[in-house]
C-alpha cells in the first residue's frame, strides 16, 4: 500500500534542449529503419520514461539508491504474508515528467547503412530464413534524428525540499554537458544534448494567486519563469574517465558508403558517396570508427595474450565493448564511446572528382558486362574524438584505455585503415597529433606530436595506462 503524500509547493522546470550528436529512438515494433513516433500526432518523440530513467539512473550513481527512491518512488513486491510497514511501504515519486516533443513538426531524418560482424571470423554476420531456409548476412539500416533538432519536455516536483531541488538542477547540468545520454547506439556518439533555455517556475498552493497560476501553468510565457539557463555550465559530479583527441588527415581519399546517392540521377551522378549528416557534412559515423578500432585491438590483444607480454588472460574487449545479452548471459555497457567525425568542408568534398571503377570476373579476368561504376571519395581534415567513460573500475578503465592507445598507434603508422577500399589505398589517415586528457583533471593530460616527433606525457598518464594493460 503507498504511502500519501502531502505538499503545498509545486516547482516547475520547463526545458527546451537540442541534438548535439544523431539520436536513435526505437520504434514500438523494433525496426531499426523505424524511429519512435507519437500514437496520435504521427511525429517522432521521446518518452517520458526514458527522460525518467536517465535521470533517475545519475541520480542513483551520484546520491545514492535510498536516496533516489525517496525522491523517483520505489516499488517494493512482497509475500501476501508480510506485514505492512513503514519500511516496507510502496514510495510515491516526487517527480514527473512529460514526453520530449520536438519543436519542428518534422525534424531531419537520417538513414545509415549498417552490417552486424562475427568477431570471431571478421567477416559479416549470417541469419536463417525459418521458412525458406535461406541465408543472407546481417546488413541492415538505421534510422536517427539528425543533430540540431530541438525539442521540449517539462519537469514538476511535487513538495521536494530546498536540497532535492539542487540536486535535480545538479542532473540538468549533467544533461547539459553530456554526461547524460537518451536513446540508443549511446557507444556510436548518439543522444547527446545541450539545454538551449531551462526555465524554473515554483508556486506556492497555499496562495490564492500561485494556485489561479497553477490552474493555466501551460499557459504561462517565459516572462512568467525564472532563466536558470546561465548555472548549467557548474561541474558536474560524474566525469569520463578520459578523452581522446585524434588530429589528422586523409593521406588520399576514404569512402564509408551511403545508402544512396542523394543528387538523384543522370550522368554526372556517381553509383556510390560518402554518408552525409543532416546537416550535408561529409562524416566517419562513429560506428565506423568503432568497428576499425575494436578490429585492431582484437588483434593486438591477441599478439599480447600468444607473447604472454601481459599477465592476467582478461577479456578486456568486452570491458571496452560491452556484450550483447541473450537468454543465458546478462549483456553489459562498454566505456569506449565514439563519435561522428566530419571530414574537410562540405564545398572541397562537393568538388571531388569522380573515381571510375570497373568489376572484373575473376574467372575469365575480363570486365563484367555493365560492370564499369563511379564513387566521390571525400578527403581532408578530420578531428577523430573518442570518450572512455568512467563505468568501470579504475583499473580495467586504464586498461581498456591503453590498448586503445596502442590501435591509435597503428592508425597513424597506416597499419589501420577506415572505411572501404584500403586494398587500392583509401581509408589511410596521417595522424598529426593524439591528445590524451583525463575528463575530471583535463590539466593531466598527454600529447603525442607525430608531426614534431616528440611525446609529452608530464603527469604519466600513457605510461599509467599501459603498465595498467601490461598488468592486465
Amino acid at each position: 500500500m503507498a504511502r500519501s503524500e502531502s505538499y503545498d509547493k509545486i516547482v516547475k522546470y520547463s526545458v527546451t534542449a537540442k541534438c548535439t550528436e544523431p539520436l536513435h529512438v526505437g520504434s514500438v515494433s523494433g525496426d531499426t529503419e523505424e524511429i519512435l513516433v507519437h500514437p496520435v500526432t504521427g511525429n517522432p518523440f521521446i518518452q517520458a520514461t526514458s527522460i525518467a530513467g536517465v535521470f533517475r539512473e545519475y541520480y542513483e550513481q551520484v546520491y545514492g539508491e535510498l536516496k533516489a527512491e525517496e525522491l523517483f518512488g520505489s516499488r517494493r513486491f512482497r509475500d501476501k504474508t508480510d506485514i505492512d510497514g513503514e519500511e516496507n511501504a510502496d514510495c510515491a515519486s516526487k517527480v514527473r515528467f512529460t514526453d520530449g516533443i520536438f519543436c519542428k513538426k518534422n525534424p531531419m531524418l537520417e538513414l545509415r547503412p549498417r552490417v552486424s560482424i562475427d568477431h570471431e571470423t571478421g567477416t559479416c554476420l549470417e541469419s536463417t530464413d525459418k521458412q525458406t531456409k535461406r541465408k543472407s548476412g546481417q546488413k541492415f539500416n538505421m534510422a536517427y534524428i539528425s543533430a540540431k533538432a530541438e525539442f521540449e519536455f517539462d519537469l514538476y516536483l511535487f513538495g521536494a525540499d530546498q536540497q532535492q531541488k539542487i540536486e535535480i538542477e545538479d542532473i540538468f547540468s549533467a544533461f547539459h554537458q553530456g554526461v547524460l545520454q537518451l536513446g540508443g547506439q549511446k557507444s556510436n556518439g548518439c543522444g547527446y544534448f545541450e539545454i538551449t533555455c531551462l526555465l524554473y517556475k515554483e508556486f506556492d498552493m497555499k496562495r490564492e494567486s500561485d494556485r489561479k497560476l497553477w490552474i493555466r501553468e501551460d499557459k504561462l510565457t517565459k516572462n512568467d519563469y525564472k532563466n536558470l539557463t546561465n548555472m548549467l555550465n557548474k561541474n558536474s559530479k560524474l566525469k569520463d574517465a578520459y578523452e581522446i583527441l585524434v588530429d589528422g588527415y586523409t593521406e588520399g581519399s576514404l569512402l564509408i558508403k551511403s545508402i544512396a546517392v542523394s543528387g538523384g540521377v543522370g550522368a554526372g551522378a556517381p553509383d556510390s558517396e560518402n554518408i552525409r549528416n543532416g546537416n550535408g557534412d561529409y562524416i566517419i559515423p562513429g560506428s565506423s570508427f568503432k568497428g576499425a578500432v575494436r578490429a585492431q585491438m582484437e588483434q593486438i590483444l591477441a599478439y599480447l595474450k600468444c607473447s604472454k607480454l601481459i599477465e592476467k588472460d582478461s577479456d578486456l574487449i568486452e570491458e571496452a565493448f560491452g556484450k550483447k545479452g541473450d537468454d543465458k548471459t546478462i549483456g553489459c555497457m562498454g566505456n569506449l564511446y565514439f563519435f561522428d567525425v566530419p571530414v574537410g568542408t562540405q564545398e572541397d568534398n562537393d568538388m571531388m572528382p569522380l573515381s571510375h571503377r570497373i568489376h572484373i570476373d575473376k574467372f575469365t579476368g575480363g570486365v563484367i558486362h555493365g560492370g564499369l561504376f563511379a564513387e566521390r571519395n571525400i578527403a581532408g581534415k578530420m578531428t577523430l574524438k573518442i570518450s572512455v567513460k568512467s563505468n568501470k573500475e579504475e583499473e580495467k578503465t586504464n586498461q581498456v584505455c591503453g590498448l586503445l592507445m596502442m590501435a591509435l598507434r597503428d592508425l597513424a603508422i597506416g597499419a589501420m585503415s577506415i572505411g572501404s577500399g584500403y586494398s587500392v589505398g583509401k581509408g589511410i589517415v596521417t595522424v598529426e597529433k593524439i591528445t590524451i586528457k583525463k575528463a575530471h583533471e583535463p590539466e593531466q593530460k598527454a600529447i603525442i606530436d607525430l608531426k614534431q616527433g616528440r611525446t609529452s606525457d608530464p603527469n604519466g598518464v600513457i605510461k599509467t595506462c599501459l603498465m595498467s594493460l601490461q598488468k592486465g
